[in-house]
């Protein structure tokens, strides 16, 4: 099952900001800065990329040119994310990503999407990757959505477990009380204490077997700590438990109370480690892009300046698919991007392409 633990493992560390262009990219034409970009995007200077075709953007009065430097600007951008998805700091040790971090560099993207339509509204590579943007959007909201619904469903199962813990514990306590209080009883009250503990046994079996299942889907790390920590608990009791059975077995009663009294002990540890686990972690976020600020907007007059994202309306996610698993597969598409990269650096250089009748 993927979690958003999986999901945040993988998505997007957080940008760097954006530092000031060379001194020489001051003197290169608008043509000038698409080339240099696109070699810098190959060495992996992507931030300077990134300037050079907002200047390339800025700087030239030629629409292919224009066109071409914010369509390669949405790709670059786009980048990023991917890049994120593979690097080393994407691992299951690395800190949660936060997704409205990926959010906001993915409404960058399709905001630079966008300006090209209002240079060329016939760009229906432009125009398909806008929509392509936005299912991704929405497929890392529908991701946190599920992701909250699992922990939360995650959270109401431990806490059920560790009540079921609590009631074993206080049935295994009075085991121990009373084989304390008379380790001498009839034959017959012997017998029905060695088939009480031996229920316990078999009760507290199936709660650790259910934990360790909860333990394997758990994407959550601290609810995932405390089902391992629960699950270590209760296999020490399970041991005091077989030693309480072993004395009981030989007509023992009274040094099976210790160990009773022991297993007792650790079934409410357990209980109680399950609810500190289940308790929601300080700062859960909300759904992420609301806040989103608005930045990457090609086109305005002043350079350095960002504008203010266009209206659109979100579409609902086209297929019942995993929303995980379409996002993954939507961010890894490197290979089509880049050879949509490859294709625009000369597009400001050579006449244009008829436009194609929207199919969508």
């Amino acid at each position: 099952m993927m979690t958003l633990l999986t999901l945040c493992a993988v998505l997007l560390a957080p940008p760097t900001a954006a530092g000031e262009p060379p001194a020489e990219t001051e003197t290169l034409s608008p043509r000038q800065c698409l080339e240099r970009a696109a070699a810098l995007l190959e060495d992996g200077a992507s931030e300077e990329a990134l300037n050079l075709y907002r200047r390339a953007d800025l700087r030239s009065s030629d629409p292919a040119v224009r066109a071409t430097a914010r369509f390669n600007l949405a790709l670059a951008l786009h980048r990023q994310a991917t890049e994120s998805l593979t690097s080393p700091a994407a691992s299951p040790t690395s800190p949660a990503p936060d997704p409205e971090r990926l959010i906001e560099t993915l409404r960058k993207t399709e905001r630079a999407f966008r300006s090209v339509l209002e240079i060329n509204p016939e760009d229906t590579e432009a125009a398909r990757n806008v929509e392509r943007i936005r299912r991704q959007i929405q497929a890392i909201r529908d991701a946190v959505e599920e992701a909250k619904r699992q922990q939360e469903e995650q959270r109401q199962q431990m806490n059920e477990a560790a009540d079921r813990l609590d009631e074993l514990a206080e049935r295994q306590q009075q085991e121990a009380e009373q084989n304390a209080a008379d380790p001498n009883r009839e034959p017959q009250s012997s017998e029905q204490s060695r088939e009480d503990q031996s229920e316990l046994n078999q009760q507290a079996q199936e709660q650790l077997e259910q934990l360790r299942e909860q333990a394997e889907q758990a994407g959550d790390t601290q609810q995932a700590e405390a089902l391992q920590e629960a699950i270590e608990q209760l296999e020490q009791a399970r041991q005091e438990q077989q030693r309480a059975n072993e004395s009981l077995e030989q007509g023992d009663q009274e040094n099976a109370s210790e160990p009773q009294q022991s297993a007792a002990e650790k079934l409410r540890e357990a209980a109680q480690r399950l609810r500190e686990g289940a308790q929601p972690q300080e700062g859960e976020q909300g759904e992420p892009g609301e806040n989103a600020n608005p930045q990457d907007q090609p086109g305005q007059p002043q350079e350095g300046q960002e504008g203010q994202p266009q209206p659109g309306n979100p579409q609902e996610s086209p297929e019942k698919q995993d929303p995980m698993d379409r996002l993954v597969e939507d961010l890894l598409d490197k290979e089509s991007l880049e050879r949509e990269l490859r294709d625009r650096r000369r597009r400001a250089l050579f006449p244009r392409p008829a436009p194609v009748e929207r199919d969508w």
